[in-house]
């Protein structure tokens, strides 16, 4: 399982006005900092407490000049969750509550979504069968696990939605101060030894999905 996710860019719109006068304006920071406050309570209050949901704002931005109140302010992040059921809600009240929130100091607010991609969820009888193929390669520390779950996300649960599939998740961590920077990180160091494993899993399980699925004379 890898979490949905749903990226958004939301756009406030106010009126700007010089900072010694800030009654002449429609602050949008000001609201960009209630809209801020009002998605993190999406998580706290309206989501179940028994899925999995993330909410990131990882950029805020808004004027050019200390003193001056500007005309607009961007908010970007990241919705995130392992349930179909828990992302409909949250996306449809991300919405809700950014546009309201706006509207309650005066200003407006446009939620644009930039990335829409479902949960990842393997097919669990092709997982444990691709799980045992793994194990037949002698590779020294090679285990596979077939219940991995992750919070990131990827669009490959575009194809898992329509067709049994299954995703292998490969470590390419060292386990010394190699591995203390995490992905994302422009410290980040991967263990480019693992890609030979990689190819030899894929390459592996693809053969003996075929041997048992399409046996010869068939």
């Amino acid at each position: 399982m890898i979490y949905s996710v749903d990226g958004f860019r939301i756009t406030v719109r106010g009126r700007g006005a010089h900072g010694a006068y800030p009654h002449n304006s429609i602050d949008p920071i000001n609201i960009g900092v209630h809209i801020y406050l009002a998605l993190e309570s999406l998580i706290a209050r309206e989501a179940d407490p028994g899925k999995a949901c993330v909410l990131t704002v990882g950029n805020f931005s808004a004027g050019s000049a200390p003193n001056i109140i500007p005309d607009t302010a961007v908010l970007q992040g990241t919705l995130r969750t392992n349930d179909g059921a828990s992302r409909e809600k949250l996306v449809r009240r991300l919405k809700e509550v950014t546009q309201k929130t706006a509207e309650v100091f005066g200003g407006a607010a446009e939620v644009k979504m930039i990335s829409e991609v479902p949960p990842l969820v393997c097919d669990a009888v092709m997982t444990n069968e691709m799980a045992g193929y793994m194990k037949e390669l002698p590779i020294p520390g090679l285990t596979p696990v077939p219940d991995a779950s992750a919070s990131a996300s990827e669009d490959f649960a575009t194809i898992t939605e329509k067709v049994p599939s299954v995703f292998m998740y490969l470590s390419a961590g060292y386990m010394d101060e190699r591995g203390d920077a995490p992905a994302h990180n422009p410290k980040v160091r991967f263990n480019e030894d693992v890609c030979p494993i990689g190819s030899a899993c894929l390459a592996h399980c693809a053969v003996r999905w075929l041997e048992e699925h399409f046996p010869e004379g068939n």
